[in-house]
């Protein structure tokens, strides 16, 4: 899957300590959980989800799309509520 990447995007994710290929494994985790969609102040869509990097890194990623690709807004550590929802989701 092919993202919308440029340096406004790279840098703002690299002050929460993520890279862009870390918030990509993550957006693609075939467990993700979706987290609640929202409207920004901008008007735009915005959608969030909890996944996990292949280094095993659990991570919150806020998206939209720009054109037909997916765009990371923002990506972080998830928080120890977004953790439990993905671990309940993902528990059988």
């Amino acid at each position: 899957m092919e993202f919308d990447w440029d340096a406004a995007n790279e840098e703002h994710i690299a002050l929460h300590s993520v890279t862009p290929e870390e918030a990509e494994e993550a957006t693609t985790d075939p467990d993700r959980v979706a987290t609640n969609a929202y409207r920004a102040t901008n008007g735009e869509s915005r959608q969030g989800v909890v996944g996990k990097t292949e280094d095993g890194r659990m991570l919150t990623v806020i998206l939209t799309r720009r054109g037909d690709l997916p765009r990371v807004v923002t990506a972080r550590e998830a928080s120890k509520t977004e953790r439990s929802a993905y671990r309940k989701e993902n528990t059988w």
